[in-house]
């Protein structure tokens, strides 16, 4: 709990038994709790999860978006934060985040990833190529100033659910959940820089860069002229 208001942090996990257990291990006191989405795992990924005291969520349909809509319909806390179960994300920001949130009247902030903590190996590389290219077209096809359109950590007030629906299963849920809270009115949204690398993290990686940097893509099309696309 911060400021009198409550904190839980949902994690989506698809066989994350190697990675999870650094994350769990450096949440901060002041989440409440932890909700771990079970995402079609064949590992011990729920097992971790609940050696660790987590509320842990089975979600059989099998995708990013998925895990994070059941991960969601289980929070009934103030606030929610998010992170991936492979330890590229730093959780003890989450003092730092839900603090500025709340100092400065926010309804939803999304981490920024830094572009000059990348490395320099080939994947890296396209992967923050890739990041700025569907950045680039969220910020022309939406004209907002999202600069991480792919950030997976976020932090917002649970209020904004009921008026935010959200329609991918898969990778885009990310940037279509920024979309809809930045062109929400009467939301106020914002992006903090985080460390962040682009190379580092546990376990196998899930992201096929071609495959889901060309469905995101597609998505933000048929997001902005309205067409439907749900397994994106």
């Amino acid at each position: 709990m911060i400021q009198g208001k409550s904190i839980t942090l949902v994690i989506p996990a698809h066989n994350e038994e190697e990675g999870l257990p650094c994350v769990l291990r450096a949440v901060p006191d002041c989440v409440d709790e932890v909700v771990v989405v079970d995402n079609c795992s064949t590992d011990n990924t729920a097992g971790v999860a609940k050696g660790f005291g987590c509320t842990v969520v089975y979600q059989p349909e099998k995708g990013y978006g998925s895990a994070y809509m059941a991960g969601f319909a289980a929070v009934g806390t103030d606030l929610v934060t998010t992170a991936d179960a492979d330890g590229t994300y730093p959780v003890n920001m989450i003092p730092e985040l839900t603090g500025i949130l709340l100092k400065d009247g926010l309804h939803f902030i999304s981490a920024r990833r830094r572009p000059d903590d990348h490395a320099g190996s080939l994947n890296s590389t396209l992967r923050f190529a890739g990041n700025f290219v569907l950045s680039a077209a969220t910020v022309v096809l939406f004209q907002r100033m999202i600069l991480d359109s792919q950030s997976g950590m976020w932090c917002f007030k649970r209020e904004i659910l009921d008026g935010i629906t959200l329609t991918s299963r898969g990778m885009a849920m990310s940037e279509e959940f920024k979309i809809k809270a930045w062109t929400r009115h009467g939301l106020r949204c914002r992006e903090v820089n985080i460390p962040f690398s682009y190379s580092e993290r546990l376990g196998k990686p899930k992201l096929n860069l071609w495959r889901d940097g060309a469905r995101n893509l597609l998505f933000l099309f048929a997001l902005r002229f309205g067409i439907p696309m749900t397994k994106a």
